[in-house]
């Protein structure tokens, strides 16, 4: 089943009623082979998240994740990646507070659980306003505002944030404003006697930094005047969407620019896309192939300019409460590339 990266927005039944606690519980294990050799076995997730509806149209979630064996600087350690208060004033606007992820992208919006290849994109990681930023895990603390509109077929989501990314200490606020627009071209028609549905969208982003570390998100020689950035940076995404019967399709693609204030440091522009397409070959086992893109600064060619193609099964023992993902990564770099192409085993179990 493929997920469009947009929220379920509550039906009058249960904006009506309560519900004041739900929690689920869930892990990924992985096993990772690479070219060079070298294995790795870890502990993707273990997330845990709980919210309800205590009051009608008011809801609360919370979310914390621990990670081991992954090569990564949040490995061994608990976080808190979502904590927010939301209050639905009507259909067409609801107001949530806390800590959330600011509204950009789509396939950053598709839980880890749902995703159809076992990664999300490497634009995705980096381009998205807090890709790659400290411990943030993307997220931030503000307040946004989002709902339906146009009898339910356009959603949109404007959000003001704090700036400097979830679980780092803020030492220089770094204000930043995003928002999101999606519109459902085709919902609920039938084409071939199959289901067919489908959206396109939109995002963008802008902040004032002020000595912030966005050094993760861009590798290459701009790595290092991104280390204290001091400047604005401008984000720009376009999303696409289709479903029709058991195949889907999804489509990303997005540009950042960074422009200093200090002029003896150039701006450079960087861009990022994917393509994705899966459907069922039985019942329970899925195919999913991915071509993505990803370039840390157009005006330089190295070997961080990335094209991968990512070929995955995903066999569905319980739906995604109890799945097996298996990936295979083709990588290839503009220049000086190099064997590191990869071979992923995932095992996914929602305990609750």
């Amino acid at each position: 089943m493929a997920y469009d990266g947009l929220p379920q927005w509550p039906d009058k039944a249960q904006a009506s009623g309560t519900s004041l606690f739900d929690w689920r519980l869930y892990a990924q294990g992985r096993y990772t082979h690479t070219s060079k050799p070298s294995e790795r076995i870890a502990l993707r997730r273990l997330k845990l998240h709980f919210g309800g509806h205590p009051l009608p149209h008011f809801s609360y979630f919370a979310q914390g994740i621990f990670k081991e064996g992954n090569a990564s600087a949040t490995d061994g350690h608990p976080f808190l990646q979502d904590a927010w208060l939301a209050y639905e004033v009507r259909p067409f606007l609801r107001i949530t507070g806390g800590q959330l992820k600011p509204p950009f992208g789509m396939e950053r919006f598709t839980s880890d659980a749902a995703i159809l290849t076992i990664d999300r994109s490497q634009a995705t990681d980096h381009l998205v306003p807090n890709g790659k930023l400290g411990d943030s895990f993307t997220r931030d603390c503000g307040i946004q505002l989002d709902g339906w509109v146009a009898s339910g077929r356009g959603y949109y989501a404007f959000g003001l944030f704090e700036g400097e990314g979830a679980n780092n200490a803020i030492k220089n606020p770094s204000p930043l404003t995003t928002m999101r627009f999606v519109y459902r071209t085709v919902d609920d028609r039938t084409l071939g006697g199959l289901a067919m549905s489908g959206h396109l969208g939109a995002a963008f982003s802008i902040r004032r930094a002020n000595q912030l570390d966005l050094s993760g998100c861009c590798p290459g020689p701009q790595r290092f005047a991104l280390r204290r950035f001091n400047g604005r940076d401008a984000r720009l995404n376009f999303e696409l969407a289709v479903d029709w019967g058991e195949m889907s399709l999804r489509a990303e693609y997005f540009k950042a620019w960074f422009h200093f204030r200090d002029a003896s440091f150039p701006g450079f522009v960087a861009n990022g896309w994917y393509v994705q397409a899966a459907g069922f070959l039985l019942p329970k086992l899925e195919a999913a192939l991915k071509f993505e893109g990803f370039d840390p600064n157009q005006s330089v060619a190295d070997r961080n300019d990335l094209f991968w193609t990512t070929l995955g099964l995903n066999y569905y023992l319980n739906g995604n409460r109890a799945k097996i993902m298996l990936n295979y990564l083709f990588k290839r770099e503009k220049k000086n590339s190099f064997s590191n192409d990869a071979l992923q085993l995932q095992i996914q179990y929602f305990f609750w």
